[in-house]
C-alpha cells in the first residue's frame, strides 16, 4: 500500500468528522515560504493567527522567526517556547502571583508559586527550534510534505472525541495516547507535538489549549448558555452545548500515519 501524503491524510481526517475548518500542518524551514505572512502581522498570538488561517480568514502560509528587528509575539516566553532563546526568569513570576520586577505586566496566576512554575518549565526539557523559521500551512495547499511534524485540527468537542476514537482504533494503549498538557496555546499546538520539547512524548496526541487566554480568540460556542426548560429539566440541548465549544487536536505526523495505515 503506497504511503499516504499529508494532503490525503488531511482530507481523510476532515471528511471523517465533517470538519468545517482547514487542517493546518507545521514544519521548519531555513527560508521564508513563498507568499508567506509573518504571524505577528496578523495577531499578537501565534495560535490565534493559525486559527484564522484554518477558518479561511487568511490564506497563509504563516511563518514565525526570532529576528531582532521583528516582533515574534506578545508573550514574554514566546521565543523560548520555540527554542530561539532560554526562558526569562521573570516568566516564573508572571505565571505565579507576580512581583516588583514585573511592573507593567498583569500576573497570570496560573501556578501556585514561582517554584512550581520553575519546576513546570524545567520538566519540559530543552526546546530545539525546527529551523530558522517555523511554518504553518493549510494541508490542502501543501506541495512537499517531507518536513511536516504535526497536524492541527480545530474542531468541536464532539469532533475531537470522534478523532480520538479514530486514533484509538489501532492502538491497545488505553491511558497514554491522548494528553491535555499545560502550557501556552502555541506549545500545545506546535512545541509538544512537533517534537521540539525534549521531554514531550513522541507518540501522543494533544488536545487543548488548556491556557485560559485562548478564550479571547477561540469561539466560546454556547457552552455557557442556559439550555434548560423552565421546570429545570434538560430539554436535550445541554448535551449538544457541551460539544459546541471549540478546541484543537494536534496529531504528530508519525502517529496519525501509523494509525491510518493500520486502520484499513
Amino acid at each position: 500500500m503506497p504511503e499516504l501524503t499529508i494532503k490525503e491524510i488531511g482530507r481523510i481526517l476532515a471528511d471523517s468528522v465533517n470538519l468545517e475548518t482547514q487542517i493546518v500542518c507545521v514544519y521548519g524551514s531555513e527560508r521564508i515560504p513563498e507568499s508567506g505572512v509573518r504571524t505577528s502581522s496578523i495577531s499578537g498570538c501565534l495560535a490565534s493567527a493559525m486559527y484564522q488561517m484554518a477558518t479561511g480568514k487568511i490564506c497563509g502560509p504563516l511563518y514565525a522567526g526570532y529576528e531582532q528587528d521583528q516582533s515574534f509575539c506578545r508573550c514574554m516566553g514566546g521565543p523560548a517556547w520555540f527554542g530561539y532563546r532560554s526562558f526569562d526568569h521573570g516568566l516564573m513570576s508572571l505565571l505565579a502571583s507576580g512581583s516588583e520586577d514585573l511592573k507593567g505586566f498583569v500576573p497570570k496566576r496560573l501556578k501556585k508559586s514561582r517554584e512550581i512554575a520553575q519546576k513546570t518549565i524545567s520538566s519540559i526539557g530543552k526546546v530545539v527550534p525546527l529551523g530558522r523559521y517555523v511554518v504553518m500551512s493549510r494541508c490542502e495547499g501543501l506541495q512537499d510534505d517531507r518536513g511536516v511534524r504535526c497536524l492541527v485540527c480545530f474542531a468541536s468537542g464532539e469532533q475531537i472525541r470522534n478523532l480520538c476514537a479514530l486514533a484509538h482504533f489501532a492502538s491497545s494503549d488505553v491511558f497514554n495516547l491522548v494528553s491535555i498538557p499545560r502550557g501556552p496555546s502555541c506549545a500545545t499546538m506546535i512545541t509538544y507535538p512537533a517534537g521540539m520539547a525534549e521531554n514531550a512524548p513522541p507518540d501522543m496526541l494533544f488536545v487543548g489549549p488548556s491556557d485560559p487566554s485562548a478564550s479571547f480568540w477561540l469561539p466560546k460556542g454556547v457552552f455557557g448558555d442556559r439550555n434548560f426548560r423552565e421546570d429545570g429539566q434538560d430539554d436535550g440541548r445541554m448535551r449538544k452545548a457541551v460539544f459546541s465549544c471549540r478546541y484543537c487536536l494536534v496529531l504528530p505526523k508519525c502517529v496519525i500515519k501509523w494509525q491510518l495505515l493500520n486502520s484499513s
